[in-house]
């Protein structure tokens, strides 16, 4: 199982950046709600999936978000 290092910082141009060699993620530190869950699992996508185009990925990250959000799915700090 992987374990994916997540890092939250301020970001000028994205929401977030998948770093595949590093397995880790970079968020945007001010995301929030289903946004912050639906670029979570983008950038998780990217790492899963290095070869799949982004069109696919953004398709597959909303599709996800919006079904976990649909069964209450929240951040929890």
């Amino acid at each position: 199982m992987s374990r994916t290092k997540v890092v939250y910082k301020r970001l000028k141009v994205a929401w977030g950046y998948a770093y595949v060699s590093e397995d880790k993620i970079e968020l945007y530190d001010k995301l929030k709600g289903r946004k912050h869950l639906e670029i979570l699992i983008h950038e998780k996508l990217h790492l899963l999936f290095p070869d799949l185009d982004e069109k696919a990925i953004v398709r597959h990250s909303r599709e996800l978000s919006s079904l976990l959000w649909k069964q209450s799915y929240r951040r929890v700090k």
